[in-house]
Parts: structure tokens; C-alpha cells; sequence
């Protein structure tokens, strides 16, 4: 997905709420999405602005893991063999981290994190506490995460932007090896449809989650038909 088609998208959704919601429809419209991507028990929702009155669904298909290959610039000795969950969220270290060659305490110190230092957490690895850390565009190597906590803010879907590490790379470190990180990421459909008397507009897009209640739009598609959803 390129950038270009990321903010299309998102142009196209915001030019379709500012036709029927006003900001506090907006907000409820964008909350219920993410209601509906977290929901593990229910496919449609619905709701009303309460000033325009006009109506929205939503309706979303089940989760669907994405495995991935992707290559990035990697320091020396970092073990890049393990399954990983892809995330690409900033943290921030709440003490003083060492920073290993592998997910385990006995993994080779590469260096240290500050208390207080920003790190992306490219990937989580699969089924343990462990994040694997970019900084500067290189991996780093490993942190626990019972050291660290999420430094982003809650956003909307429309202000996440996609996982660089799934574009095109736009080249590499010359002082550091391109090495394959190799893992999953779920994601899944979401439809909506935006109602006012007899106007329907309505779209979808495939979501991809970064970590739990951050999702963004992943590939745009075609508008769905006017059949109700």
C-alpha cells in the first residue's frame, strides 16, 4: 500500500463524515469502529449523530492473520530467527534496559536503553514478554516489556499511519546487514454505511492492528455496493 492510497483513503472517509456527522457524531462514528475491530463477539454495530441525525453501520468480518517477510538494516549479533508479532509502536523504557542479542536474560548485553529513552518496538516476539527495538531505523536487538510502556496517545484509525516495515524499503545502512524478520499481524474487513433521509454513502477497508485499540487502514477498496450491510 503506498502512502498516496493511505491518504486517499482517509481523505475519502473524512469528506463522507463531514457530509453527514458533525464532531461529536465524528467521534462516537470513529470510537464504534474501534469498538468493532476489538469486538471478538459481534459483527454490527450501528448508531445515530445526535445533532444531524443522520445513521451509521458498521459492520466487520472475522480476524485474519497476515504472515510477512520483511527486511531490515540489523546490528551485529542480534538473533533475528524468532516468530514475531508485528507492531511498530513507540515505548518508552522505565528504567535503565539492557538491550540483548536474544528474547532471554541470557542473551548477549548489546547496550542499554536510558530511563525515560524512546524506542519503536518493531515486533513482539511470538507468545513472550519480549520487544524487539529499532532505533534510528536499525534493530537494536531485545528489551522485556514489563520495562517499558506504550508511548503512543490514543488516536483514531484515521491518524494511524501504516507499518513502514510492510512498504517498499527505500534502502539500507551500509554499516549494518539487511536481515529477514519473519512473523504475523492480524487484520480484518470493516464496512460502513452512512445514512441521512433517503442519502446512503457507503465504503470499506481492510484494518491492521499495531497493538490492542491501535489500528490503521491497510488497503483501500472499492466502495461497497448499495445492497444495506
Amino acid at each position: 500500500m503506498t502512502a498516496d492510497s493511505h491518504t486517499q483513503s482517509v481523505q475519502l472517509i473524512n469528506q463522507q463524515i463531514d457530509r453527514y456527522l458533525n464532531s461529536e457524531g465524528r467521534e462516537l462514528f470513529l470510537n464504534q469502529m474501534l469498538v468493532a475491530l476489538e469486538s471478538d463477539n459481534r459483527n454490527k454495530f450501528k448508531g445515530k449523530d445526535p445533532d444531524t441525525y443522520s445513521w451509521w453501520k458498521i459492520r466487520v468480518q472475522p480476524n485474519e492473520w497476515q504472515e510477512a517477510e520483511v527486511f531490515s538494516p540489523v546490528a551485529e549479533e542480534v538473533d533475528t530467527t524468532h516468530m514475531l508479532e508485528f507492531m511498530d509502536v513507540a515505548y518508552r523504557s522505565k528504567a535503565t534496559l539492557n538491550l540483548r542479542s536474544k528474547p532471554s536474560v541470557e542473551g548477549g548485553r548489546l547496550g542499554t536503553l536510558e530511563k525515560g529513552e524512546v524506542f519503536n518496538a518493531v515486533a513482539k516476539v511470538a507468545n513472550e514478554p519480549w520487544l524487539l527495538v529499532e532505533q534510528k531505523g536499525i534493530i537494536k536487538g531485545y528489551v522485556h516489556r514489563d520495562y517499558a510502556r506504550s508511548n503512543m496517545v490514543n488516536r483514531s484509525i484515521l491518524s494511524i499511519q501504516p507499518n513502514p516495515l510492510f512498504s517498499l524499503p527505500s534502502g539500507g545502512h551500509d554499516a549494518y546487514p539487511m536481515m529477514a524478520l519473519i512473523g504475523n499481524y492480524t487484520c480484518r474487513l470493516l464496512s460502513y454505511e452512512l445514512t441521512k433521509n433517503d442519502d446512503i454513502t457507503q465504503g470499506s477497508f481492510r484494518a491492521c492492528r499495531k497493538q490492542r485499540k491501535v489500528w490503521y487502514i491497510d488497503v483501500p477498496l472499492s466502495r461497497a455496493p448499495s445492497s444495506s450491510i
